[in-house]
């Protein structure tokens, strides 16, 4: 058992000073690496009473943001930051640094730790974890394998730990990114972290590079064509979303030529290589939908099935920063999940072709 003494120490020291101060404010230099931005997005695509069927949104969105996304417009894109701090302690998902501590991976902070790691001492590395990234395996693959591209090549980067991914090492080698060390506890003494959520030209660069680095490591074999579109299941390892009718609309979108892909029961190869270049992506709203990101044809459209009691535009942000079209149905509530109706899916289909 040993105790977490950098979280006994933080709390000391937020009494005696009064105040827990923002991590960011304990960096002894900060830089940008790409200033804010204003770009215009263009409208969604949708049917008339779409926006009726709405009856609340994801937990991770607001209106604001919604209702720019819907209508286009001017979306405001936050500066890419790096951050540079100096003597940080590392103790699971946590980061401390005299009254301030920022969580970044996932797990609760701990007084006790039965199992407690001995502590590294680190010199200098950069942090390639983003809170969200730790927590989801979408924003892990939007955010934080674009974070890989960051330091230069040879820089010490280390991880913190995150919920198990299924896919993530297979993504990692079809991106020819490392696999980076996840200390437990340590003690660092430069510690570069990165402010890089949003989706500015930064950050567009990295997806170009990383959508060529899976066509290179796919080799295309020559006289190969991509199917019609894909449709990918959600499966049951995330949080329930269940679309109680998708037999019928896997049989609908087989019977134009699409193929249908499970990712739960299938590789990261196997899902890259069957999605290559598809010129349609056709999913219930979720973290899955990042199977099909770096793999999917350039100007390809991504047609999302939205839950009526869940509804979010994350992906439209993904879809506007790439030049790619976006599209959503909202379903109707049904016994046991929520039921699409298909002939709204093939018109919209129709008018993405």
């Amino acid at each position: 058992m040993q105790l977490n003494l950098p979280m006994v120490k933080r709390v000391f020291r937020r009494v005696v000073a009064g105040r827990s101060p923002e991590f960011h404010r304990m960096a002894s230099r900060e830089w940008v690496l790409c200033p804010a931005q204003r770009t215009m997005v263009p409208p969604a695509l949708f049917l008339p009473g779409a926006i009726e069927r709405i009856a609340a949104l994801s937990p991770w969105r607001n209106w604001d943001a919604e209702h720019t996304l819907l209508a286009g417009g001017f979306i405001e894109h936050a500066a890419s930051v790096a951050h540079l701090v100096t003597d940080v302690d590392l103790v699971g998902a946590f980061l401390y640094r005299g009254a301030s501590k920022l969580k970044v991976g996932y797990g609760d902070e701990k007084v006790l730790d039965m199992g407690a790691a001995p502590v590294e001492s680190l010199d200098e590395v950069h942090l390639m974890t983003s809170h969200s990234g730790s927590h989801f395996f979408g924003t892990m693959m939007l955010d934080d394998m674009p974070l890989s591209l960051i330091p230069e090549p040879g820089s010490p980067c280390i991880a913190m730990v995150s919920k198990p991914y299924l896919h993530e090492a297979g993504y990692r080698s079809l991106l020819q990114l490392p696999q980076h060390h996840v200390p437990l506890r340590a003690r660092i003494r430069r510690l570069v972290y990165y402010t890089d959520f949003a989706q500015n030209t930064f950050k567009l660069r990295r997806y170009v590079e990383l959508r060529r680095r899976l066509r290179a490591s796919l080799k295309q074999q020559p006289g190969r064509s991509p199917p019609a579109g894909v449709y990918l299941r959600r499966g049951v390892l995330g949080e329930p979303r269940s679309l109680v009718n998708e037999d019928d609309l896997e049989q609908t979108l087989r019977a134009l030529g699409y193929d249908i892909l499970d990712p739960e029961h299938l590789s990261a190869n196997e899902i890259a290589w069957r999605s290559l270049d598809a010129p349609v992506v056709v999913a219930v709203e979720g973290s899955h939908l990042s199977h099909a990101i770096f793999s999917v044809a350039d100007g390809a459209s991504f047609l999302v099935i939205q839950p009526p009691d869940r509804f979010a535009l994350a992906y439209k942000e993904y879809t506007d920063r790439m030049h790619m079209r976006f599209a959503f149905v909202v379903a109707e509530p049904a016994p046991g999940g929520f039921k699409v109706v298909i002939d709204e899916v093939l018109r919209l289909l129709e008018r993405l072709s």
